[in-house]
Protein backbone atom coordinates (compact mmCIF):
# COMPACT_ATOMS: atom_id res chain seq x y z
CA UNK A 1 0.00 0.00 0.00
CA UNK A 2 1.20 3.38 -0.69
CA UNK A 3 -0.07 6.75 0.76
CA UNK A 4 0.41 10.25 -0.29
CA UNK A 5 2.22 11.80 2.57
CA UNK A 6 3.51 15.70 3.73
CA UNK A 7 6.99 16.67 2.74
CA UNK A 8 8.13 16.58 6.65
CA UNK A 9 6.64 13.11 7.16
CA UNK A 10 10.15 10.92 6.21
CA UNK A 11 12.17 13.01 8.19
CA UNK A 12 9.68 12.48 11.25
CA UNK A 13 9.66 8.92 10.19
CA UNK A 14 13.21 8.12 9.84
CA UNK A 15 14.12 4.78 9.20
CA UNK A 16 10.73 3.61 10.94
CA UNK A 17 9.35 3.70 7.46
CA UNK A 18 9.96 3.44 3.19
CA UNK A 19 9.38 6.20 1.17
CA UNK A 20 9.33 6.60 -2.63
CA UNK A 21 8.76 9.59 -5.06
CA UNK A 22 6.06 9.03 -7.11
CA UNK A 23 6.33 10.14 -10.67
CA UNK A 24 4.54 13.12 -12.07
CA UNK A 25 1.06 11.18 -13.12
CA UNK A 26 1.43 8.91 -10.12
CA UNK A 27 1.69 12.21 -8.33
CA UNK A 28 -1.42 13.64 -9.80
CA UNK A 29 -3.39 10.77 -9.12
CA UNK A 30 -2.54 10.43 -5.46
CA UNK A 31 -3.36 13.92 -4.75
CA UNK A 32 -6.86 13.57 -6.28
CA UNK A 33 -6.66 10.40 -4.47
CA UNK A 34 -6.38 12.15 -1.25
CA UNK A 35 -8.48 15.05 -1.99
CA UNK A 36 -11.37 12.52 -1.49
CA UNK A 37 -9.70 10.97 1.19
CA UNK A 38 -9.71 14.61 3.08
CA UNK A 39 -13.32 15.10 2.31
CA UNK A 40 -13.97 11.84 3.78
CA UNK A 41 -12.76 12.94 6.87
CA UNK A 42 -13.97 16.35 6.55
CA UNK A 43 -17.34 14.11 6.46
CA UNK A 44 -17.13 12.57 9.79
CA UNK A 45 -15.60 15.19 11.57
CA UNK A 46 -17.63 15.07 14.73
CA UNK A 47 -15.97 18.42 16.81
CA UNK A 48 -15.39 21.89 15.91
CA UNK A 49 -11.60 21.28 16.16
CA UNK A 50 -12.02 18.38 14.55
CA UNK A 51 -13.16 20.08 11.17
CA UNK A 52 -11.24 22.63 11.21
CA UNK A 53 -8.17 20.45 11.04
CA UNK A 54 -9.64 18.08 8.25
CA UNK A 55 -10.47 21.29 6.83
CA UNK A 56 -7.03 22.83 6.61
CA UNK A 57 -5.85 18.98 5.90
CA UNK A 58 -8.22 19.57 2.61
CA UNK A 59 -7.18 22.85 1.38
CA UNK A 60 -3.24 21.87 1.38
CA UNK A 61 -4.37 19.11 -0.93
CA UNK A 62 -6.23 21.89 -2.95
CA UNK A 63 -3.46 24.02 -3.59
CA UNK A 64 -0.72 21.02 -4.03
CA UNK A 65 -3.26 20.42 -6.88
CA UNK A 66 -3.75 24.17 -8.23
CA UNK A 67 0.16 24.19 -7.79
CA UNK A 68 0.78 20.94 -9.61
CA UNK A 69 -1.83 22.25 -12.60
CA UNK A 70 -0.26 25.77 -12.35
CA UNK A 71 -3.52 27.11 -11.56
CA UNK A 72 -3.00 30.25 -9.04
CA UNK A 73 -5.75 30.52 -6.55
CA UNK A 74 -6.74 33.69 -7.31
CA UNK A 75 -7.71 32.43 -10.99
CA UNK A 76 -9.90 29.28 -8.96
CA UNK A 77 -11.17 32.13 -6.55
CA UNK A 78 -12.70 33.79 -9.36
CA UNK A 79 -13.97 31.13 -11.14
CA UNK A 80 -16.08 30.13 -7.71
CA UNK A 81 -17.19 33.79 -7.61
CA UNK A 82 -18.22 33.85 -11.03
CA UNK A 83 -20.45 30.64 -10.26
CA UNK A 84 -21.44 32.83 -6.95
CA UNK A 85 -23.06 35.31 -8.44
CA UNK A 86 -24.75 33.47 -11.52
CA UNK A 87 -26.06 30.37 -9.42
CA UNK A 88 -25.59 31.56 -5.62
CA UNK A 89 -24.17 30.28 -2.98
CA UNK A 90 -25.08 27.80 -0.29
CA UNK A 91 -26.87 29.87 2.45
CA UNK A 92 -29.96 28.96 1.83
CA UNK A 93 -29.92 25.37 2.71
CA UNK A 94 -32.28 23.91 -1.02
CA UNK A 95 -31.50 20.26 -1.59
CA UNK A 96 -33.08 19.23 -5.05
CA UNK A 97 -35.53 16.33 -4.57
CA UNK A 98 -35.89 13.75 -7.95
CA UNK A 99 -38.73 11.28 -8.13
CA UNK A 100 -37.43 7.79 -8.43
CA UNK A 101 -38.94 6.21 -11.38
CA UNK A 102 -38.08 2.97 -10.41
CA UNK A 103 -40.91 0.25 -10.60
CA UNK A 104 -40.97 -1.66 -7.59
Amino acid sequence: MKKLVRDKVPDIAGDKAEFDVLSNDDYRTSLRDKLVEEAKEVKISDTRANLVEELGDLEEVMRAILDDASITYEEMDSIRQSKVMQRGKFEEKYVMTFEDNKED
